[in-house]
């Protein structure tokens, strides 16, 4: 029985061997199967983008506003459905304090800068998380609150650089233009006495525009 084994072993190898060696013209031809004409994708790519913002400082004495973020992100393909993201938005957050003995407004710039990873499950839809860095711009608040200098810029120290963490989707509505819902969180360690609290969070609604197409393969 062992012998008979072995016989049909060596009768049937090369014709496995064929089969391996076929074309992908044969395969398709044959079995109706051949290589995935849709697996292309860039490597590289870029895309200029601009959010509306309704963010907030994560506390119960103040009321959210509306303000943008405009930037670039750099993308990169490991394969078709998983890439690295990075690049800079000018992100800016406004709200409004909600206090029997103040009722003014704070507006933040920051640079943001994301390091995420995406995955595809197909052409028109990613889903996105990772980490941000926010370096602070500007501080600054509708009354006078640096009184050393009289001026509406928040004193150094009062508000700090601070990593945070962000989730979004983003989905292909024509050609190179996509539209994201994001949200995104961030906070640094505050003087607890303080009304100013380096603990916020946003909501953010982008519109972007790839550089290239990720639709056209790539020559």
């Amino acid at each position: 029985m062992t012998v008979l084994k072995i016989k049909w072993f060596w009768l049937l190898l090369p014709l496995f061997s064929l089969g391996f060696a076929q074309g992908d013209a044969n395969l398709l031809l044959q079995y109706n199967r051949g290589p995935d004409l849709d697996a292309f994708y860039r490597k590289w790519n870029f895309d200029l983008h601009a959010h509306i913002i309704y963010g907030n400082m994560r506390e119960n004495y103040t009321v959210r506003k509306i303000t943008y973020s405009v930037g670039t992100y750099i993308q990169y393909k490991f394969s078709k459905t998983f890439a690295l993201n990075s690049g800079a938005d000018y992100f800016n957050l406004s709200y409004q304090y909600n206090l029997s003995k103040n009722q003014t407004y704070d507006k933040l710039s920051y640079l943001s800068i994301p390091m995420t990873l995406r995955v595809f499950p197909s052409r028109k839809i990613h889903f996105e998380t990772g980490l941000l860095y926010n370096r602070l711009l500007s501080a600054q608040n509708t009354k006078i609150v640096n009184l050393k200098n009289r001026i509406n810029e928040y004193p150094q120290g009062v508000f700090k650089n601070a990593f945070g963490w962000l989730f979004a989707t983003q989905y292909n509505i024509w050609k190179r233009f996509d539209i994201s819902l994001q949200y995104r969180f961030f906070k640094k360690e505050t003087d607890p006495f303080s009304d100013q609290k380096n603990n916020f969070d946003a909501f953010l609604l982008g519109v972007h525009f790839y550089v290239l197409n990720p639709k056209k393969k790539p020559k």
